[in-house]
């Protein structure tokens, strides 16, 4: 991580280009952890709220492959991601954070068109990429980069079949609160209680006081 940094630090000194990148390498530990078991290539299956961007057009990124220099162009329809759970190899479950968030994209706005603009109780499958680069750019390396950036392949309300973990509960149900009065009833009725057994002891009447 150390080295990605100074890379990108560099680059900005070079450039005069400044930006911010808080993707894996400021993100939670656990997505840290994670990334670094997976591969450019692999499928990954997340679930979380997620937020598209505005159909106005796609997006042009430019693709860096730092084993061989070459510089590729894409374009790409895009939504946010700040992800609750993560399967890929292995899975990884975590508390929802803009520090552990990732990039999902897509080329055929059919893919999404049954979705809301933002939501978070549905299930996207797809390839990872690589990592953000700069404000417009993809790396391949986790290293290298900030957010993971996943090409999509298909959205379901549902979670996968096959799953290998137990999906996480999206809506929790607000517990109802009890009054005070009826979460202990014999507290209530303590007072009438002696009342009845005070009026069921005889009272002694007259002449029958104790004798001495």
């Amino acid at each position: 991580m150390r080295h990605g940094f100074v890379v990108i630090l560099s680059l900005c000194c070079l450039t005069g280009a400044v930006f911010v990148q808080p993707g894996p390498a400021a993100g939670t530990g656990a997505s840290v952890r994670f990334f670094a078991n997976q591969k450019v290539g692999q499928e990954i299956t997340v679930t979380g709220g997620f937020r598209r961007f505005p159909n106005r057009g796609k997006r042009r990124y430019f693709v860096n492959n730092a084993r061989t220099g070459e510089v590729e162009y894409v374009e790409y329809y895009g939504m946010t991601m700040v992800p609750s759970l993560v399967v890929g190899k292995g899975s990884v479950s975590m508390k929802a954070s803009l520090m552990a968030k990732m990039l999902l994209f897509y080329s055929d706005p059919d893919l999404i068109s049954d979705i809301p603009l933002q939501g978070d109780s549905y299930w996207f499958t797809g390839t990872l990429i690589g990592y953000q680069y700069g404000t417009t750019g993809i790396t391949r390396g986790m290293g290298m980069g900030g957010d993971p950036y996943i090409l999509l392949k298909s959205v379901s309300a549902k979670p996968p079949e096959d799953l290998p973990v137990a999906p996480p509960v999206l809506h929790s149900r607000r517990r109802r609160r009890i009054p005070h009065r009826a979460r202990n009833p014999t507290a209530d009725s303590a007072p009438s209680l002696i009342k009845d057994l005070a009026q069921r002891i005889p009272r002694p009447g007259p002449g029958r006081g104790r004798s001495a």
